[in-house]
């Protein structure tokens, strides 16, 4: 299998369920870059967004979640996608983890533009998706067992990391609340949580030990 990408942050997620599935060398890695017309990744996913999949026999498979199930699917042990009456809870938490991800991701875009040219309502409606998400996710948290770990808690992990990566907050800083916020200090629970969630072996595993290639248009 190839999974055509473009930057770890979209990927976080994929890595972290390959490893649990026992199928990372498996997986060929190739660095796409996602912004010129001919660009190789138009052939594969028509809306030219990245994660995709490409499995040996020519079928695609686009959308970091998709791939996460369908890796999942290949593994000969424990499932992190539960077949099961806990699948539906496993997997609203799973779309709030990665509504963290992309409300963190639309205001760091609204941070990149001038101020002059920022959407003040859509700065304020994308920071009040991050309180809530976090808020949410710390009550969720605290139903977590030691012994917990499913698709939820994989895009929990990867929602968390990309918010400290990015820092969107302090990159709009729309009142002193936001430049002096920090969630592990807000949400001790979560943040326990995700301290030891994050010493699990599949979660340290990085794209520079994956010989990740890096071609404009690579040969599939």
């Amino acid at each position: 299998m190839k999974l055509l990408f473009h930057g770890r942050d979209f990927i976080d997620k994929v890595i972290v369920v390959a490893a649990e599935s026992g199928v990372l060398d498996r997986i060929e890695f190739i660095i796409q870059q996602p912004f010129d017309e001919d660009a190789i990744i138009w052939q594969y996913n028509p809306l030219g967004r990245h994660p995709v999949l490409v499995m040996d026999d020519g079928v695609t498979l686009y959308h970091g979640m998709l791939c996460c199930e369908y890796l999942d699917s290949l593994s000969k042990g424990r499932r992190l996608f539960p077949q099961d009456g806990r699948r539906w809870k496993a997997l609203s938490q799973a779309i709030l983890g990665d509504g963290l991800f992309d409300t963190t991701s639309a205001l760091v875009v609204q941070a990149l533009r001038p101020p002059a040219d920022r959407s003040r309502p859509d700065t304020l409606r994308h920071r009040q998706r991050i309180y809530h998400a976090l808020a949410a996710m710390d009550k969720h948290a605290a139903e977590f067992g030691a012994d917990d770990f499913h698709i939820g808690h994989v895009a929990f992990a990867a929602g968390l990391d990309y918010y400290d990566r990015r820092r969107p907050f302090r990159r709009v800083e729309l009142d002193q609340k936001d430049a002096d916020f920090d969630w592990r200090v807000t949400y001790p629970r979560l943040s326990d949580w995700h301290r030891k969630i994050s010493e699990r072996p599949s979660l340290k595993v990085r794209t520079s030990q994956l010989g990740v290639q890096q071609q404009n248009n690579p040969k599939m």
